[in-house]
């Protein structure tokens, strides 16, 4: 059991496991490339892995130095070949990575109005291409009480954040007279499809159940460790608790967007499960490192067997 600890911390606080992370992520995007708009995908990914990187250092989630949590997101992404296609629903979990960075950042601060306003143009932005994004609002405008953010100021800054998107649409759709496209979205953002989980594949289903399994360990274990942190440290990761929790009731409720709720659901999952194996050295998350490990590969290999089977 000392080894397998050991092997967890040497993965965890290792220089190598970034560089190793990304060469794996390498190979798998050269071995099942068919299609130059892919690019964009992997452009995306990575920039969500930035973010990722900075918001965990600006923030101090884990109290030590980790590239974990950019790891385990940016494994998996590339794993899920079926998020590879690109489409404009893809830069939805870029908007909400960005979103939470400046929400973050208004967490006690004395002026507020700032982060607040970019954190809800960002929800703006994504609900452009997703209009159902813009439920997160709703999410957000509750955890400006605890971040201690919430005045008269920051909740208008806030609508005029998630207003901003619009007026420029409705501008470019007025003056090339495409009011089609400025109401479009506002049509589709209180239009819900019935719920069809026969428009799932296999590889989806599975997929969706390990992310939420190590999403629902992760919870309930940040729940029993979480006084060990600072107040500020435990309000962001509650933060991402119920942010996860919400994802995932989006992706039961909605499946025909499951890639995009997954997406996002994958980011609150990797900051919780990367401050669990970073943090906790014990029998249990030594053998939960390595269930989950193998668990990856897994994953990772049926993917790769689906992907070129169906091709």
């Amino acid at each position: 059991m000392n080894d397998i600890i050991r092997i967890q911390t040497q993965v965890a606080t290792g220089r190598l496991t970034l560089p190793v992370t990304i060469f794996v992520c390498l190979l798998l995007w050269f071995f099942t490339f068919n299609g130059w708009d892919k690019f964009a995908s992997m452009g995306i990914i990575a920039l969500i892995g930035y973010v990722m990187i900075e918001t965990n250092t600006a923030f101090n989630l884990i109290r030590t130095r980790t590239t974990l949590p950019v790891c385990i997101y940016g494994w998996i992404a590339t794993s899920l070949f079926f998020l590879h296609p690109f489409s404009w629903e893809n830069l939805v979990p870029l908007t909400f990575v960005l979103s939470v960075y400046q929400l973050f950042h208004s967490y006690e601060s004395p002026s507020p109005t700032n982060p607040i306003y970019h954190a809800f143009l960002f929800i703006g932005l994504g609900s452009l291409a997703l209009p159902q994004f813009m439920t997160f609002a709703c999410l957000w405008w509750i955890s400006m009480i605890p971040f201690r953010a919430i005045s008269i100021k920051s909740f208008l800054a806030s609508l005029i954040g998630l207003i901003t998107p619009y007026w420029f649409l409705f501008a470019y759709a007025f003056y090339f007279d495409e009011m089609n496209l400025f109401l479009t979205p506002l049509q589709k953002m209180i239009h819900f499809y019935p719920i069809n989980y026969s428009l799932l594949s296999t590889g989806e289903i599975i997929s969706w159940t390990i992310i939420t399994l190590l999403l629902l360990i992760s919870s309930i274990h940040y729940g029993h460790i979480a006084y060990k942190d600072k107040t500020r440290t435990r309000i962001y990761h509650s933060f991402l608790v119920y942010t996860g929790i919400w994802t995932t009731l989006l992706c039961v409720l909605q499946p025909e967007h499951l890639g995009v709720w997954m997406s996002i659901q994958l980011i609150c999952m990797a900051f919780l499960c990367g401050h669990l194996f970073t943090l906790t050295r014990n029998r249990f998350s030594g053998i939960l490192f390595i269930v989950t490990f193998v668990v990856f590969i897994l994953l990772m290999s049926l993917n790769l067997w689906m992907q070129f089977f169906n091709s």
